[in-house]
């Protein structure tokens, strides 16, 4: 066998190396394009899930319009009859101040939970975590109506209980993806898990609208609190915190989802999160700026934007739901379609890809908004276009974000995604006191104001993601280039113990 190894050339070694290479690599490459489905069904189930989560918080922008009807009508009604005291039914009659926070309820509730959750989830999972903040949901749903008639503060608590589950969505997002997606699937999974908050108005709007109109504002709630039961039910049956512990993940689909991902897995879980150093970067602060600026622009009109199109465009009760709800089936494909396009546009530079993107949003909405400031009333179609702008762009918001994020975070981006939640979920608090104080009547001219102040600091933000946005990882992140460069380390290894075992055969 000696004689017969020297013999042999070293270019008949380096070939046959290299044959033996090509099927190893060819071997995965099979496995990769039919690697089994389930990631995608847990995609979607988790989706769902989080959409329905986001959906009961949206739930009282629609139905706020359907309980003030429904007031006037028996009202009315009463006075047709000759009597002089209001149905005790009508608790929701609340004031000016009290519809504002009632808006502001949900979104309360989770700026002292977000980085309870976020602990609780590295602890425990997500599983559990999200089991739990989405049975709080359900419950809080179904049970509105009935709260609303043992007066304001049962009601105010049912909304402050719906608000308090969303502020796990921002980290199931960043975690989900990184167990569950394959690494060239990364940014399409992402998408899909982060367009729950454009789908969540999608799918109450119109449902609000129909509903409305058959069983009374109240049916609204049964629904969607029906609909999160089910899919909780989805989610504990089908879900498993790594793709290595669920029965219906084959082995093929496991080895896709896991290739080259144990370092990532335990950066994202384990590493030490350094919590100074984050919040010292401007780039980091530039993400967070940035997102909270498209996050104003677009909240306006997530939970006023039924109110405006009904109390200033005059548009009726059904119309307000469809034309509300249309303009988020573009902002999900936006989204959706855009994210792993700003991912493989190498020949614009990572940095000048992020810029872009984050520039055509939200230069869209300060265009937008620039409009709606100088129309006139009765020009709705041109107002209903803007409204729909400005949801669109939306979904190119969280594009160049999100890049930018996973650019400069590297495993830190769930605390830094965590973050964004908590200064996004201000906003929720922040908007109603400015509607209450800018547009307390919902005329024409007030909101003309109002669109004005929303414009200058949409356009502000855009500037200073512009100005301080990165693409390098940042210096905090040490370590992170093992993990991204491991790949290439990983072949060269393999090719000379490759090469190490063909001449011991040999």
């Amino acid at each position: 066998m000696l004689k017969a190894s020297k013999s042999i050339s070293v270019e008949d070694l380096h070939s046959f190396s290299d044959l033996h290479l090509d099927d190893e690599a060819h071997e995965p490459e099979k496995k990769r394009r039919i690697p089994g489905r389930m990631r995608w069904y847990i995609c979607a189930i988790v989706t769902g899930l989080m959409t329905l989560v986001q959906a009961n918080v949206h739930v009282y922008n629609f139905t706020v319009l359907c309980m003030q009807e429904e007031q006037t009508r028996m009202i009315n009604e009463s006075l047709s009859r000759n009597e002089t005291t209001i149905p005790s039914t009508l608790n929701f009659n609340f004031s000016k101040f009290e519809q504002d926070l009632l808006f502001s309820a949900a979104y309360i509730a989770p700026l002292p939970s977000i980085i309870i959750l976020y602990f609780l989830t590295n602890r425990s999972g997500v599983k559990a975590t999200l089991m739990i903040c989405s049975v709080m949901s359900f419950l809080s749903t179904i049970l509105t109506p009935i709260a609303t008639h043992y007066g304001f503060w049962y009601f105010w608590a049912a909304r402050f209980f719906q608000g308090l589950p969303t502020a796990i969505l921002g980290i199931v997002v960043s975690v989900v993806t990184c167990h569950w997606s394959t690494l060239s699937e990364n940014g399409t999974y992402v998408s899909i898990l982060a367009a729950h908050y454009q789908i969540a108005p999608l799918l109450t709007m119109p449902l609000s609208a129909f509903l409305c109109n058959v069983g009374g504002w109240s049916s609204v709630y049964y629904t969607q609190g029906t609909i999160t039961a089910i899919l909780i039910v989805l989610f504990a049956v089908f879900y498993t915190d790594k793709p290595s512990e669920n029965s219906f993940v084959s082995k093929g689909e496991l080895k896709a989802i896991e290739d080259g991902k144990s370092l990532e897995e335990k950066h994202v879980e384990k590493s030490k999160t350094p919590f100074v150093a984050i919040h010292r970067d401007s780039a980091v602060w530039a993400i967070w700026i940035t997102s909270v600026g498209g996050t104003i622009g677009f909240s306006i009109f997530l939970q006023y934007g039924p109110t405006y199109l009904n109390k200033v465009l005059h548009y009726n009760l059904s119309t307000t739901g469809w034309t509300a709800a249309i303009p988020y089936i573009f902002s999900c494909i936006a989204r959706i379609v855009a994210q792993p396009l700003s991912a493989n546009c190498s020949f614009l530079g990572e940095r000048l890809a992020a810029i872009i993107t984050t520039s055509i949003s939200q230069g869209t909405m300060a265009i937008a908004f620039l409009v709606l400031m100088f129309i006139p009333q009765t020009w709705s179609s041109v107002g209903q276009l803007c409204y729909s702008l400005v949801i669109v762009a939306n979904g190119l918001n969280g594009v160049g974000i999100t890049r930018s994020a996973q650019l400069v975070c590297k495993q830190h981006m769930s605390f830094v995604y965590t973050a964004r939640a908590f200064y996004n979920g201000s906003v929720g608090l922040f908007l109603p006191l400015l509607v209450n104080l800018v547009a307390p009547n919902d005329t024409h001219s007030e909101w003309t104001r109002l669109f004005l102040i929303i414009f200058c600091i949409v356009f502000v933000t855009n500037i200073i993601f512009i100005i301080f946005s990165r693409a390098e990882a940042a210096s905090w992140t040490i370590g992170t280039a093992e993990v991204d460069d491991r790949s290439e380390h990983d072949v060269e290894d393999q090719k000379s113990v490759t090469t190490e075992t063909t001449v011991e055969k040999f």
